[in-house]
């Protein structure tokens, strides 16, 4: 039988698409009529909701995930912007149940980041919802809502001594002191300062009084909680988008990293494991993203070591670059140096630990120091083969 040039080529071709055909997803797509989740955080601008008076507008809101009626299946909320956050039960196979109105869920708040927590160690995950917005949109105190076992969830943030108001993105629980319980450490944003021109170049504020530090609280073990960010060194100014918590340095104490947007650097807060943090960044980093949105930290190269992750919005195309990243000022560049601030670069930075203190960006060398205007970062095994993917 004569076998031609084009017959090999066919034969290699149905090979490749039948290869490629069965090659399973690694994901499902799964549609709002077959889960039941229809949540939908629309914007819809007007004259008092808009980039104008808030310019984090469009950054989005928070999902949590927990089993919130003790039932062993993963439950979700959603918070929201304009709308209601959003309770669904897992009912399970992927079908959930809207039961927001019944467990008095219901916000009517600019809300923006949202976590499950058991807050009073009762063994049911509670529920705490940031709220940030312009000062125009209305009541701007954060809510938590504690599980009161039977379905139902009652608010509690005033309580509990956690009603912050200063425009919060974003919650970490985690134990700073060791003392057995969680604490709370909260990264704000006061975007609607945006006439005061939120990268015109000033000193850099480290005295714990700029509206754009963020916040520590400590749980006093009583149901309450203590604001004791400046006595903790918790000082610096940020436009804060994303707080990563983990031991960086391997020495038995929650540290915090913090990106920060605009002018102000990110934060890199060592655990002095006294109750108090030192900002490490200088020592640590030789440089960081400028624009940082969100951040991770993950050992991604299975050393042992926590590495750091942030994201900025370069894109890898050159014609967006030309058209959404200014050109860059040697002036401006080393006038902010002089104001106290660190190196700062408009690119993602992967911030690979060195384990002898310091850190070095490879985020070139590892193909994703250019993401486009990228916002949040996770890194996790999501195919089981033992090593970090990021998404």
């Amino acid at each position: 039988m004569k076998i031609t040039v084009n017959h090999i080529i066919c034969l290699v071709s149905v090979l490749s698409f039948n290869s490629c055909k069965r090659t399973p997803s690694l994901f499902q797509f799964l549609p709002s009529s077959q889960t039941g989740i229809y949540f939908n955080n629309k914007v819809v601008e007007d004259d008092v909701h808009n980039v104008l008076e808030y310019m984090n507008i469009y950054t989005g809101a928070g999902v949590a995930a927990g089993d919130v009626n003790n039932d062993g299946l993963t439950d979700l909320y959603f918070s929201g912007n304009q709308t209601s956050g959003k309770l669904y039960l897992n009912r399970g196979n992927f079908k959930f149940e809207d039961v927001t109105e019944k467990a008095g869920l219901v916000t009517s708040r600019w809300c923006t980041g949202v976590s499950m927590v058991d807050i009073n160690g009762d063994g049911w995950l509670d529920i705490y919802v940031n709220v940030a917005g312009s000062s125009k949109f209305g009541d701007m105190h954060n809510l938590l809502y504690i599980n009161n076992h039977h379905g139902g969830f009652i608010e509690s943030a005033a309580k509990y001594g956690i009603a912050e108001t200063r425009q919060t993105m974003n919650a970490s629980f985690f134990d700073y002191d060791r003392d057995g319980d969680l604490d709370l450490f909260l990264i704000t944003n006061p975007a609607d300062e945006m006439v005061t021109g939120v990268n015109t170049i000033h000193e850099r504020m480290v005295n714990g009084e700029s509206e754009g530090s963020d916040i520590l609280y400590r749980n006093n073990g009583n149901g309450t909680f203590t604001d004791v960010s400046k006595e903790a060194g918790i000082l610096i100014e940020g436009y804060s988008l994303g707080a990563a918590i983990s031991d960086v340095n391997n020495d038995g104490w929650p540290d915090i990293y913090v990106s920060n947007d605009f002018l102000t650097n990110d934060i890199l807060y060592i655990n002095n494991g006294n109750g108090t943090f030192s900002d490490k960044l200088e020592e640590c980093l030789k440089h960081t993203s400028f624009a940082s949105m969100g951040n991770d930290v993950a050992d991604i190269n299975n050393d042992g070591l926590p590495d750091i992750y942030t994201l900025d919005m370069l894109p890898e195309d050159n014609y967006r670059k030309k058209m959404i990243i200014p050109s860059a000022s040697y002036d401006r560049f080393q006038l902010s140096i002089q104001k106290g601030y660190e190196p700062q670069y408009t690119r993602n930075a992967l911030q690979l630990n060195n384990g002898n203190g310091t850190f070095s960006d490879i985020s070139f060398l590892a193909g994703i120091s250019s993401t486009d205007w990228s916002w949040s970062a996770l890194w996790a095994d999501y195919d089981n083969d033992g090593d970090k993917d990021l998404m």
